[in-house]
């Protein structure tokens, strides 16, 4: 982190991970505190159920597939959708070319796992706390 400027992360005793500051800086224009901010909204998200997953497509073998998270929220005067590719990226999720993530597995709902995943990874860094994980862990994202 920056020794210039005091970041909402040592502010807020958030530990990031390697990795994760590794991936933020490949990103131009994003920084530790908005992903900070993306995990906030993410995790208040799924907690009011607004979130929402596209299952873009899936593997012919079923093994994966592509999927986009977006959040509905609310305006003055009208609704929007928020997406979260920049935090998807920072905790480590490939990329995909057709607007998405690729999420390989099979077997499972895979949409829950990925939540699970994330809050998990949240909890880790101490964004949310274990009891928090346990809930929202559990709710699955509407999936579309």
């Amino acid at each position: 982190m920056n020794n210039e400027q005091t970041t909402k992360a040592s502010a807020l005793n958030i530990t990031l991970s390697k990795e994760v500051l590794k991936n933020i800086k490949k990103l131009n224009y994003y920084s530790e505190d908005q992903f900070i901010n993306d995990c906030y909204a993410y995790i208040k998200a799924i907690k009011e159920q607004r979130m929402l997953c596209i299952i873009k497509s899936v593997s012919s073998s079923g093994m994966s597939r592509i999927i986009k998270f977006s959040s509905c929220e609310k305006g003055q005067n009208n609704f929007w959708y928020c997406n979260y590719n920049c935090l998807f990226i920072a905790l480590g999720y490939t990329e995909a070319k057709k607007d998405g993530f690729r999420i390989n597995g099979c077997g499972m709902d895979m949409i829950f796992h990925t939540n699970y995943s994330i809050c998990h990874q949240l909890k880790n860094m101490d964004i949310i706390s274990k009891e928090d994980c346990e809930k929202y862990c559990q709710l699955t994202p509407v999936v579309l």
